[in-house]
Parts: C-alpha cells; structure tokens; sequence
C-alpha cells in the first residue's frame, strides 16, 4: 500500500494550517485605543497649538500639552497654558464636549473657565479669566488646533 498521496496530504494540510495561524495572529491595523480603556481623554490627549486674544497682552500664538491626569479618570493636565511656562500645570475636568477649569491659583495666576470641543476634535475654543493678583482681570478667548 502506497501510503504517499496521504502523506503529500498531511503535509499540505500542516501547512495551510501554519499559514492560518501565522495570519490570524499577525495585528494589521493600528490600535486606536492603545490602553483598551475607552477613555474619553484619548480623543484631546495632544499637543495643540493655541491662537489667544488677551485683554491686556493681545494676540499670541504658542503650544499647550494636554494630557490625562493619572489618578482622576475625568481630569486633565494642560501644560503652559495662559502661556505660563511648559512646566506649569492647569487642571481641567472633562465632561462631554467640554473642558472646564474650575477656580485655581497657577504660578500666581487664579484661573478659571471653560473649553468647548469640535465633534471632530480638531479645534477647542476657550473663554477664560486669568488675576495675576494686580487687581486686573484679564478676559481671555483662545481657539485650540492640533498640531
């Protein structure tokens, strides 16, 4: 008995099945979620490019960090905002599609307003107050743009 044309058959068989595992478990897509958290913070967490009209300075453009604050899952950290330094802080609370920075003194600065974000997060427009402690309130808008 000639038992070839089964062994040919096996051996086609482990190899077909060694191509499908290899595909199976080969990742071809890009994790969009990389935590598996869910986390509503993932879609803002970036550096964005601010575009500001102060009261009193005017027309500035620089870059703010936005990123998760680790031991509240509906906080924010944004770093240099109100262009204060890349080391300083301001906390923001997330809640749908807006950010809001509740009263706090930063660096000498007591801060406090809201962000609203685009359906597409492409764009956060802000309206905030900042009191350097002179006495003088500055009334800030800035528009927010991914970089």
């Amino acid at each position: 008995m000639n038992n070839q044309p089964i062994n040919k058959l096996f051996k086609n068989l482990a190899g077909i099945l060694s191509v499908m595992l290899l595909v199976t478990s080969c990742d071809f897509g890009e994790d969009i979620d990389p935590d598996n958290s869910d986390d509503p913070r993932d879609n803002i967490v970036d550096t964005w490019r601010s575009t500001e009209v102060s009261a009193i300075y005017g027309k500035s453009n620089f870059y703010v960090d936005i990123a998760k604050e680790p031991f509240d899952s509906t906080e924010l950290i944004l770093s240099n905002f109100y262009n204060l330094g890349d080391s300083i802080e301001v906390k923001g609370a997330l809640n749908g599609y807006k950010i809001y920075i509740s009263t706090q003194v930063v660096n000498g600065n007591e801060i406090s307003g809201e962000g609203t974000i685009a359906g597409d997060f492409s764009v956060i427009n802000f309206e905030y107050d900042v009191e350097d402690g002179s006495g003088e309130e500055d009334n800030v808008s800035a528009e927010f743009h991914r970089i």
